[in-house]
């Protein structure tokens, strides 16, 4: 369809006005689902819910992706370009340097890929020289509440204390009750270079530098998502804290990459539908086809609907109204359109420019 135009806006106010009943503290449901042809407006209305975010007297935090512009997707290939994306629309940066940081610790440097080889040499030793009794005990040692640390074994103890140290500048505390519970292993193994003041200019960085994922295994790699999808989810909730609602509106989800789908059915609508601290984001997708939530169980945070063809009367405001053509037989043109707001553009395109006299240049020829 041809760019939006508030003024040529015709039809979809009910839907508009569910939107604005999504956003009220009142209602329940957080998730707006939009399944519908091509050319029926979708990305029309997705557009005037993202400039009515935008205004003035409503100014809420609003990101809007569009799975067909190609420049959006050539940045998302994987869940990191989406996560970015996503970032750098809603804006408010300061709440994002916490995300920042653990980007940063496992994006591809030479210095980062050293951190996250010294890291993994860390949790391996924490692993093999303490049991889990232990790794309770440095928890205590260390104010870090053991049972909030994520997972029941002893790799994943051991994993998630790592993460939690390096995550709030905790590193060199935790090496230095290593050292003195065994000293005869080298905690600083491969991490060297994060010593004394590197250590702390390391934690210190605050913007992205855009670096790609770097993992030496599968089992990096998703520690690596584990650790970047939580600390977006925390920085969300933050700014949720200070900003709500938040607005994520995404459009022809039925061009969205496999990672897109993935994390939306395995990291937002999972965290939306758990997390308290979550509650007041609002999601919208619209698609020729949306996602199927039926598994996740969610049903009463979900308003699915649709878009319907032109009436009519609203064929009649829209040539009449809108784009000042008169004279057409109304009937006629429902017919055979079908009520399609995509082809009725394309009609009211046509008429006009048939309807337009030829430049004086042709009228001697």
């Amino acid at each position: 369809m041809t760019n939006y135009d508030e003024f040529l806006f015709v039809d979809q106010e009910k839907k508009f006005r569910g939107f604005q009943k999504l956003l009220r503290p009142e209602t329940r449901q957080a998730v707006m689902l939009i399944e519908a042809p091509k050319d029926m407006g979708k990305t029309w209305l997705l557009t005037k819910m993202a400039r009515y975010c935008r205004e003035t007297a409503v100014s809420l935090p609003v990101a809007l992706v569009d799975f067909r512009n190609p420049r959006e997707m050539h940045e998302i290939q994987d869940f990191l370009g989406l996560i970015r994306l996503i970032r750098n629309k809603l804006g408010f940066d300061s709440f994002f340097i916490s995300l920042n940081r653990t980007i940063n610790r496992f994006t591809a440097s030479a210095m980062h890929h050293e951190l996250t080889t010294g890291l993994a040499t860390l949790r391996r030793n924490l692993e093999t020289y303490f049991n889990l009794e232990e790794i309770k005990t440095l928890c205590f040692d260390l104010g870090i509440n053991y049972e909030n640390l994520p997972g029941s074994t002893l790799a994943s103890k051991t994993r998630e204390l790592v993460d939690y140290a390096q995550r709030y500048g905790r590193l060199s505390d935790l090496i230095t009750l290593c050292q003195r519970e065994r000293d005869a292993v080298n905690w600083w193994l491969g991490l060297e270079a994060w010593q004394n003041q590197s250590l702390q200019s390391e934690a210190s960085d605050t913007a992205d530098t855009y670096a790609p994922l770097l993992a030496d295994s599968e089992a990096d790699r998703q520690f690596a998502e584990r650790a970047i999808n939580n600390a977006f989810f925390e920085s969300l909730a933050a700014l949720l804290a200070s900003h709500k609602p938040v607005v994520f509106l995404f459009d022809s989800y039925e061009a969205a990459p496999v990672e897109a789908e993935r994390w939306f059915l395995d990291e937002l609508f999972l965290r939306l539908r758990d997390e308290e601290s979550l509650k007041d984001l609002v999601v919208v997708i619209a698609g020729r086809k949306t996602p199927d939530l039926t598994d996740l169980k969610m049903n009463h945070l979900v308003v699915q609907t649709g878009l319907d063809p032109f009436t009519e009367e609203y064929v009649r405001e829209y040539f009449e109204e809108r784009r000042k053509i008169t004279g057409l037989d109304w009937h006629t043109v429902v017919l055979t359109s079908g009520g399609v707001p995509g082809a009725l553009a394309m009609m009211a395109d046509h008429a006009l420019a048939v309807s337009q006299a030829d430049d004086d240049f042709f009228s001697d020829v």
